[in-house]
């Protein structure tokens, strides 16, 4: 019977500690952004962004549900179904692409052109998957980044 108790005792400690929430992946910027299909009423805006996993295992990336700002105006949506395998403690990147509305810009253009740069700001959701167990994570971040950095590419 006590061996039973503690077979149960360390398989509900291990089940415990395994399940832990991952925590969110630090943003760590925007790299490779192109502007393709540039027109009056929308643009598709292509990148790769760069996270690190701050978890001590491997996780997979299933979805992607987020709302893009530029310079606190809602400029676009990115939705992503794929699966990406994320390394424990390492850098991952996602492939991103979103439609723009170009009016967005042109509204804050004169304060990027005054100020060389652009703050960008994401609000959504992702899900991850850890040992078959998936969760919803939110998603929050922003960055300023420099114009010409951006147009670069």
């Amino acid at each position: 019977m006590k061996k039973c108790i503690g077979s149960f005792l360390i398989l509900f400690v291990f089940t415990f500690i395994s399940c832990q929430k991952p925590i969110n992946p630090e943003f760590r910027g925007i790299n490779n952004v192109v502007i393709s299909k540039a027109g009056i009423n929308e643009s598709l805006v292509s990148g790769t962004a760069k996270f690190y996993n701050p978890n001590s295992f491997n996780l997979q990336l299933k979805h992607v549900d987020v709302n893009v700002f530029l310079n606190d105006k809602l400029s676009g949506h990115c939705v992503l179904d794929s699966t990406i395998d994320i390394r424990q403690l390492d850098t991952f990147y996602v492939p991103v692409s979103f439609t723009i509305d170009p009016r967005s810009i042109f509204s804050n253009a004169l304060q990027m052109l005054v100020t060389r740069q652009v703050k960008i700001s994401c609000d959504g959701s992702v899900k991850l998957r850890k040992s078959g167990f998936g969760f919803n994570i939110p998603v929050k971040f922003e960055q300023y980044e420099q114009l010409d950095s951006l147009l670069r590419n």
